[in-house]
């Protein structure tokens, strides 16, 4: 028994990185897609405000928050283009209501 227990431990604790792996990737690539016109034309605050923002989602994802998938949070943070990126959390989109992944 302990065996077993031990064995549901030992595959969960590695299939983790490699659903990070995932979060990773998304993150990486929304940064690398960012459109570098309208960055530019961003202010200080708001380039800080999207790094903060882009940086929670993939915490959450890293973290395993079924709320929402990361491909889905990037992409609707990249298309936000003139709202603050924060706001990406209030919009319902990613909350209990909003999300398919929820578990209601």
């Amino acid at each position: 028994m302990k065996r077993f227990v031990l064995a549901i431990i030992a595959v969960g604790a590695l299939s983790a990185p490699a659903m990070a792996a995932n979060c990773a990737k998304d993150y990486k690539d929304f940064w690398q897609n960012l459109d570098r016109e309208r960055f530019a034309k961003m202010s200080a605050e708001q380039i800080a405000d999207l790094s903060r923002t882009a940086l929670r989602g993939f915490d959450a994802c890293s973290a395993g928050d079924e709320r929402f998938t990361a491909d889905n949070f990037f992409k609707k943070l990249d298309s936000e283009a003139n709202a603050k990126a924060s706001d990406i959390f209030n919009s319902g989109a990613f909350g209990p209501q909003g999300s398919p992944n929820a578990k209601k």
